[in-house]
This record gives C-alpha cells, structure tokens and sequence, in this order.
C-alpha cells in the first residue's frame, strides 16, 4: 500500500473534552427553546411527567435490557475493528536511499 494512505488511515481526530460536548449540548438547547418555546415546554413537561409516573424500577429495568442487547453486537463489532486495526498495521518501509 501507499505510504500516504497508511498515513491518512491512521490518523484519529482529537477527543473534544466533556466539557466543551456539555457547553454545545446546552447551547443547542437554549437555542431549540429560543426558536419553538411551545415545544420545549411540551417536552419538558412530557419528560417531567415521565419521569415522575413510571416507577424507577421500570425505568432501571428498561435500561437494563436495552443495554443488554445493545451489548453483545457493540463488543463484537469494536473486536473486529480492533482487530482489522492491528491486522492492517505495517512498519514503515525503509526505502534504499
């Protein structure tokens, strides 16, 4: 393979902090809120009533099993990139000079 190619590959894009996903998160918020006030109060309300009805056991329950199924296949497919990744690496040739 090309020298460029393996380059671009390989590459990762940096990790943006938690923080600054919290900051963006909530600007989008406030800006959804801004431009449809009657739907975000008809959200919060939904969420807020929700949250309140259903018992925690169903909620935790709910997620449990979501997560549970969700599980396997997500292991699976990172496994396999995992694998592909370390499969596909090679130590840069030295080209003769």
């Amino acid at each position: 393979m090309e020298r460029g190619y393996l380059e671009r590959m390989n590459q990762e894009p940096p990790v943006k902090p938690v923080d600054l996903c919290l900051h963006q998160m909530l600007g989008s918020v406030k800006q959804f809120a801004q431009r449809e006030p009657g739907q975000a109060v008809a959200a919060a309300i939904g969420v807020g009533l929700l949250i309140n009805l259903l018992p925690t056991r169903v909620m935790v329950g709910t997620v449990a099993v979501v997560g549970a199924s969700i599980l396997r296949p997500l292991l699976l497919s990172l496994g396999i990139t995992k694998a592909m990744e370390l499969l596909c690496q090679n130590p840069t040739p030295t080209l003769p000079e």
